[in-house]
């Protein structure tokens, strides 16, 4: 901060002003708005409010008067803020469903439980109700501290007597700045037996507490659930417990009684329509709100062969019928905020009580002293009656009287007074023996009021007897039910689920597209929407019981109940998945599976990375119970991603991996190992200054077909890839020219029926049947598609898991069969040595009567490299194979 005195502006820093002026006032949001005093359990507008009434003598005896001349009285004097949250604050203090004992007896529409507001100030009226006496009482016997208002026009307690714990009775909410309070109400009695015990045994227990006090109890009563929450509030000031709704069974009805505390009653019968009409199959026949004067009651009348138990659970575990109520007991002790336990409040409540009954017994005291000293003055006075007559009538004055009779009879100053302001007819002899009377009483209140004072079990023994009065007569049988253990309410999701065939499609963004079987061939293919420069993966049918898979490019999986997806209708482009779970713009979706149910689901995924890692994961282990988040599927270094991921049946025999460069290769389904999701997998394929494009199952049927970056394509039969042990590089699909730069980009496993979707830059989707394709040879150049720029394409795979399904184990460590020991090895003659290699330059194809040349690879390590790069970059449409790999 700077002065400038130039033109008298001060400079502040942003920083130093704006932490200067924030702490003044969350200081002041701190202490004087927002948190209750553990002393009285009142923040300042309620002290206030309640302050203001008494002194209007607004008491519970009194006629009422309009909360306008209350709100206007407690803004003008004492409260400088607006008349809508004084009045908010006094009509909370009257609602019955909110405190367990209300300090304000409201005449009017003072709002309801079904969250109707009050009616306007200047149609309710107001007057304290007979409890807050409790909380006023001796307050003009100097028992507090008062302070000036905000104009110093008046003074104002900082502080109500308050001879009974509100604040654990009525419990309090409230916002701060960094603080936050949420203290629930508790049983009046339960509350008082506490305190007293504590006056007792200072130094009681936790135990010995929670036999008196078994848990919060709310005015809308209800059960409350959890003994661990309950000890965990008691101790630390912080915990959980469960609120519950009660409900009982009447016929064929669910009738519920209470509700949890600040439900809105109104609200909770909306919801519960909303979800009996959401869930057909729970045989509700209709939901009644039957609330009237006598009392809560909301029916749910249920179909004769319903399931009570099933249906009340599935209310309570959707619906506001089950809460669940955190304590958080932050009170200002001492002008600051702590959270504290339940015997930390009491005994401040306590040191509070002993304190204000303590200024109460002395100013009582200093009461009865004065007063005994002037009936002893006149007591005196009448037994010289005659000469302090003769000596009033002989003074000149009212003041000349009482020196007079101060220096006649050594009257004290206040007998003196007393005497002279004597009326006639008190000098009768009834009036005499009161005054005796009188004197005996003072004197024994005097030695009890020095006792108080002087003898703390004294003190102790009046603090006890007040409490225990004050429990006669303002006791309430506790409302609220306590059970130890909190009430499982899962249920079985298929059982609220009504089972309905949908066709669903998934794009490659992440968008789900289900639609109702009854809709489908009612509109044109051509207004089937997608969103743009997306393109549809998969296309299957599916129920709504079932659960689909997602497996993305991040190495994650999401497992999606059919039922979450929001039914589509033909022109729409479908739910995205971010609505059900959360999925970054990056990650794509790579394929999809359906899964009726995961118990046996024994099928499996296989699993292959950018940077040539390769796995399978059993289907049975990817069930989840949370569907909002992904799970991971693979581990992965830094820098990979998934490329591919099919399904492996029994039927699956070899899996096909084919890089960038166009290296395609192929190994038997037991090379590749299974495990679980956080399993890496094994090394697939060598990808030296290469990628993996995919990895893909094949059974015996399919063919493989390959896209390029010209926007070739070439299909050929999967014999001509041989099978290899793993891992190995394998062989080109297409011969390489260097010119061409010509990059393998897609990789499928097709057959006759399947349809190629092709995207290009803008957003033309292309369908081909697979069947007008024409198989090539390995030598063959691919054939053009007369398409540039594509973007991407799909073949929009079904992939139904089937139960019980078992695919090939993976091979054993013992086996040393090298992966070839399927059927179809026989394509490549069987090579006993390499001495055989040698000698043959040539080896025929049996099955295609294609030549395949043999690279001679010589032995030694160096001339291995030099051969290998050598023959890399020969530039020639033969089929090479490196003998290594054929061993």
């Amino acid at each position: 901060m700077s002065d400038n005195n130039k033109n008298g502006i001060i400079d502040y820093s942003l920083e130093d002003l704006m932490s200067e002026r924030f702490g003044r006032y969350a200081k002041y949001i701190i202490q004087e708005r927002a948190l209750p005093d553990v002393r009285d359990g009142l923040k300042p507008v309620q002290r206030r409010i309640l302050f203001t009434m008494n002194e209007i003598n607004l008491t519970h005896d009194k006629a009422y008067k309009k909360s306008a001349r209350i709100v206007g009285d407690v803004i003008g004097k004492y409260h400088p803020h607006g008349d809508t949250s004084v009045y908010e604050a006094l009509v909370r203090m009257s609602q019955s469903w909110k405190l367990n004992m209300p300090l304000v007896d409201m005449q009017g529409n003072n709002g309801s439980i079904d969250g109707d507001g009050a009616a306007a100030m200047r149609y309710t009226e107001s007057r304290l109700s007979k409890i807050t006496s409790v909380l006023l009482e001796d307050l003009q016997k100097n028992t507090v501290l008062f302070a000036p208002n905000y104009d110093d026009s008046e003074k104002e307690p900082t502080v109500l007597p308050g001879y009974f714990p509100n604040i654990l009775i009525n419990g309090s909410t409230g916002i701060a700045a960094g603080y936050a309070t949420n203290m629930p109400p508790h049983n009046l009695g339960e509350i008082i037996d506490a305190t007293i015990l504590l006056i007792k045994k200072p130094k009681a227990t936790l135990s010995d507490i929670t036999k008196i006090v078994q848990g919060p109890d709310f005015p809308t009563g209800g059960i409350a659930m959890g003994k661990e929450g309950i000890e965990s509030a008691f101790t630390t000031g912080k915990g959980r417990v469960i609120l519950q709704s009660r409900m009982v069974a009447e016929d064929d009805k669910i009738v519920i009684d209470q509700i949890p505390y600040e439900v809105v009653k109104q609200d909770l019968v909306r919801k519960i329509g909303e979800v009996v009409e959401a869930n057909p199959q729970l045989d509700v026949k209709e939901v009644r709100d039957e609330t009237d004067r006598t009392g809560l009651r909301i029916v749910i009348e249920l179909n004769p062969d319903s399931d009570y138990d099933f249906i009340r659970k599935f209310l309570l575990k959707n619906t506001s019928l089950q809460v669940s109520y955190n304590y958080n007991n932050v009170v200002i002790v001492d002008k600051q905020p702590k959270q504290l336990g339940i015997i930390e409040i009491i005994k401040a409540y306590i040191g509070h009580y002993k304190d204000v009954f303590l200024k109460k017994t002395k100013f009582d005291l200093d009461k009865s002293e004065k007063r005994l000293e002037i009936i002893e003055g006149l007591v005196k006075a009448i037994s010289v009656l005659d000469e302090v007559i003769q000596i009033i009538r002989n003074s000149a004055n009212r003041g000349d009287a009482i020196t007079n009779l101060i220096n006649a009879f050594e009257f004290t100053e206040n007998q003196a007074i007393a005497i002279v302001d004597l009326r006639l007819y008190r000098l009768t002899s009834t009036d005499i023996v009161k005054l005796n009377e009188e004197k005996d009483f003072l004197t024994g209140l005097i030695e009890k009021l020095k006792s108080i004072i002087n003898d703390q079990s004294v003190l102790n023994n009046e603090i006890i007897s007040k409490l225990n009065e004050f429990k006669r007569e303002f006791s309430i049988p506790r409302r609220t039910k306590i059970i130890d253990e909190i009430e499982n309410i899962d249920v079985e999701i298929k059982k609220t689920i009504v089972e309905k065939d949908y066709t669903v499609w998934v794009s490659q963004d992440g968008y789900l597209k289900a639609i109702d079987d009854a809709h489908l061939g009612k509109f044109p293919i051509s207004e089937f929407k997608r969103k743009p420069n997306d393109i549809w993966i998969a296309q299957f049918p599916a129920s709504s019981l079932n659960y689909i898979i997602l497996v993305s490019s991040a190495g994650t999986y999401f497992s999606i109940p059919v039922y979450k997806i929001n039914p589509s209708k033909w022109k729409e482009i479908g739910m995205h998945l971010n609505e059900v779970a959360t999925i970054s713009g990056s990650e794509k979706i790579l394929a999809a599976f359906v899964v009726k149910k995961f118990e046996n689901a024994k099928q499996e995924i296989l699993l292959a990375t950018r940077k040539g890692m390769i796995k399978r994961t059993p289907i049975e282990d990817l069930e989840t119970k949370m569907f909002s988040k992904a799970f991971r599927i693979m581990k992965m270094q830094e820098g990979d991603e998934l490329v591919s991921a099919s399904l492996v049946t029994s039927k699956t025999r070899y899996v096909t991996m084919l890089t960038k460069n166009g290296f395609a290769v192929r190994y038997d389904i037991n090379e590749i190992p299974s495990a679980g999701q956080n399993a890496k997998g094994v090394k697939s394929t060598v990808v030296k200054d290469d990628y993996i494009i995919a990895g893909k199952a094949f059974d015996k049927q399919g063919d493989i077909l390959v896209l390029t970056n010209k926007g070739n394509i070439k299909k050929v039969k999967q014999e001509l890839v041989p099978l290899m042990a793993r891992p190995k590089r394998g062989v080109r699909l297409y011969p390489w020219n260097k010119k061409r730069d010509e990059f393998a980009t897609f990789l499928y496993n097709v057959q006759d029926k399947d349809t190629l979707n092709i995207l290009d830059d803008e957003d033309n989707l292309t369908q081909i049947n697979v069947k007008t394709f024409k198989y090539a040879d390995l030598e063959d150049v691919p054939e053009d598609l007369d398409m540039t720029n594509i973007v991407t394409t799909t073949l929009e795979k079904s992939f139904i898991v089937k139960n019980n399904d078992i695919p090939i184990p993976p091979k054993s460590g013992d086996d040393d069969n090298g992966g070839n020991n399927s059927g179809d090895s026989g394509n490549i003659k069987p090579l006993k040595s390499k001495q055989d290699i040698t000698k043959k330059e040539n080896i025929v194809h049996k099955n295609n009567e294609k030549i395949i040349k043999v690279i001679n690879k010589p032995s030694d390590s160096n001339n291995n490299k030099q051969s290998e790069n050598k023959s890399e970059d020969l530039n020639t449409e033969e089929l090479k194979i490196d003998i290594d790999d054929l061993l």
